[in-house]
């Protein structure tokens, strides 16, 4: 299915003020960023093959954003989804998009809590998060994800690692971003080891769990996929002249939010490019099954 023009209508633009009162969240899907785990569209490519995601199949994703990854896949897939985020200026975002897209038949979107999800037991084929997990109280938030599952149904997870084995010094960096960004977003933040997000998906009862390792995406590949999910190369450029404009905006024209970028900045350069912390960092593609419940004859 070709993907429509995905370029966002002028809208009232916010005061310098009142993007400083922004969550940090609100603040990006203000700036229309499509997303933020590290594997981009190729891996959410790939966590879709992994949960048996097909055209009738009902999806809920977990913190959701702005909206970008459940569009495209009811745009690519035919699939239904169910958005649901904490933060209601990205909700608002993510209908906005579904209906730019097309998508509004296929792609919902709500206000609501991972944990405490506003849907009755067994509703969904699969529940997906993309650097989610990280920020929830996983121990309840899991029994949830589970819980609205159908029998034999799959959570599927893209969801930042560090490794075990550590030297001391790339230890102390990698904490150091783990604060920032735990600063910045206000929720707490820690990269869990593989074993760990195994671990911790079985404890909520889900069986044949697997934890993929990977690298940071090869951003050639993920451009194409973005340009694609755009609508074309025309629209991919419309849509980084608007967010880069905005943005340059409030980082001249704001100190607070320009400390925000430059600290978030120094948190990537750390888990994602400098080579002696990154070599530990990547992003696990985690899937589990709910078990399959046989009803008595």
């Amino acid at each position: 299915m070709q993907a429509k023009r995905d370029i966002p209508h002028r809208e009232l633009k916010l005061s310098v003020k009142q993007a400083e009162a922004l969550g940090y969240y609100d603040f990006m899907s203000y700036l229309e960023v499509p997303y933020y785990h590290v594997g981009g569209l190729t891996s959410t490519k790939k966590l879709a093959e992994l949960c048996r995601i097909d055209s009738k199949k009902k999806v809920l994703m977990v913190g959701c954003g702005s909206g970008f990854s459940a569009c495209y896949l009811a745009r690519e897939i035919g699939c239904e989804v169910v958005g649901i985020d904490i933060a209601k200026l990205s909700i608002e975002k993510a209908k906005k998009r579904a209906k730019r897209q097309e998508v509004s038949d296929k792609a919902e979107f709500i206000v609501g809590d991972a944990h405490a999800l506003p849907f009755e037991a067994g509703t969904f084929d699969a529940v997906i998060t993309e650097f989610v997990s990280q920020f929830l109280d996983r121990e309840i938030a899991f029994k949830e994800f589970a819980r609205v599952l159908k029998s034999g149904a799959y959570v599927g997870m893209n969801e930042m690692y560090r490794e075990k084995e550590i030297s001391a010094k790339a230890a102390k960096e990698i904490a150091q971003a783990e604060k920032i960004i735990g600063e910045i977003t206000g929720l707490p933040f820690s990269l869990l080891l593989p074993e760990k997000w195994k671990e911790e998906l079985e404890k909520a009862g889900l069986k044949d769990v697997n934890v993929r390792m990977c690298k940071p995406i090869r951003y050639l590949q993920e451009t194409k996929y973005m340009v694609e999910a755009m609508g074309g190369t025309w629209s991919f450029v419309e849509y980084l002249i608007d967010t880069i404009s905005k943005m340059l905006k409030y980082y001249l024209l704001s100190k607070k939010i320009r400390y925000r970028f430059k600290r978030l900045e120094k948190s990537k350069k750390i888990l994602l490019r400098k080579k002696s912390t990154s070599k530990y960092v990547g992003y696990v593609l985690a899937t589990g099954k709910k078990k399959v419940f046989w009803k008595k004859i």
